[in-house]
């Protein structure tokens, strides 16, 4: 009697098998239909692109001049100010040389006092030198006359006429002596005035041995370590400008017939999977990323592969909607990757 009973119940089996997979079949066929359907409806609306990210300004701060990193005074993730100090380098030896430089102005100062009062005195020989010279010729021209009369002999004219003549270079002399002492007080005067304008530049370049932030942002990168010997324009640190972020993306050209300035869009972070952001495009390439690749494309040798080009464009940030908690945590960092969806019109 259970023998019967299980023949009877077994040829029943191929027919619910069957049906499962009639079944199967035609949800599969309805999933592939609805993937169809929403699929057309996103290419319909959408122009779509994972290539995309966070980009923003980056700026290499580095130093003007070459020597040794003495300081560090900020790590990476740091937010900075513009006019911040940065890192310092050792400056021993350009403080010593302006030292020097002072000390040299100080001493060009003395020597111009000096030069000044050799002047005063100048004047003086030359005023007595005039009045001597005055004198001279008056008792040259009084022996002339007693001369003329036999008063004097030739030997007492011609003493006094030496005497003139002597007093004449005298005052040549002292005339000579005071353009002389003024050429000395010009010479110094400059003299003292490089000097002073080197200290002005040393004081300058000193400056550039505390190097600050060009910008308000973040420290994104150190390059260097405190102790390392860098050149002048050696980058240090990049500083990237937190407050100017938006979403940096490459589409592929056979999808940039819809593209046009202010067409708006929408994208999602794979960082926050609950949020979505709205934004504009305000920005279109001139030229295709590969131009200024390292290496841009030269297809002379002959040997040329197609390969769809992508052309750069800039999307704004200027909304965002979805989880609050989200919204509160989220921070944007340049280089998060993202999806976007730019809508047609």
């Amino acid at each position: 009697m259970e023998d019967q009973t299980k023949a009877q119940i077994t040829p029943a089996a191929p027919k619910k098998t069957s049906k499962t997979k009639v079944i199967v079949l035609i949800i599969v066929v309805i999933a592939a239909i609805v993937l169809a359907v929403l699929w057309w409806i996103n290419y319909n609306k959408y122009v779509t692109t994972d290539d995309a990210n966070l980009d923003s300004y980056r700026i290499d701060v580095a130093s003007q001049v070459s020597g040794r990193i003495s300081h560090l005074l900020v790590q990476e993730g740091d937010t900075v100010k513009e006019g911040e100090p940065l890192f310092e380098i050792e400056s021993a030896a350009m403080l010593s040389r302006r030292m020097q430089t002072e000390a040299q102005y100080s001493q060009l100062l003395a020597q111009l006092e000096v030069a000044k009062i050799s002047a005063t005195e100048a004047r003086k020989d030359y005023e007595v030198a005039v009045l001597a010279e005055g004198l001279s010729k008056q008792n040259y021209e009084r022996a002339k006359a007693q001369y003329a009369g036999d008063a004097v002999p030739l030997e007492t004219l011609q003493t006094m006429e030496e005497s003139w003549k002597t007093a004449c270079l005298q005052v040549e002399i002292a005339k000579n002596r005071i353009q002389s002492s003024l050429a000395t007080i010009e010479a110094t005067k400059r003299s003292a005035e490089a000097a002073l304008a080197s200290v002005a530049t040393m004081d300058t370049d000193l400056s550039y041995y505390a190097v600050k932030a060009p910008a308000d942002g973040v420290i994104g990168k150190r390059w260097c370590l405190a102790g390392d010997m860098i050149n002048a324009g050696q980058t240090v640190f990049t500083l990237n400008k937190g407050s100017d972020i938006w979403v940096a993306v490459y589409l592929e050209e056979t999808k940039f017939s819809n593209i046009h300035l202010g067409q708006e869009a929408k994208f999602t972070l794979d960082a926050y999977s609950k949020l979505t952001f709205y934004g504009r495009i305000y920005y279109i390439g001139d030229n295709a990323a590969s131009e200024f690749a390292l290496v841009p494309p030269n297809n002379a040798s002959g040997n040329y592969t197609k390969v769809t080009q992508r052309i750069p464009l800039k999307i704004s940030i200027d909304r965002v909607e979805g989880d609050d908690k989200q919204k509160a945590n989220m921070k944007l960092v340049s280089g998060m990757s993202a999806e976007v969806h730019i809508i047609k019109k």
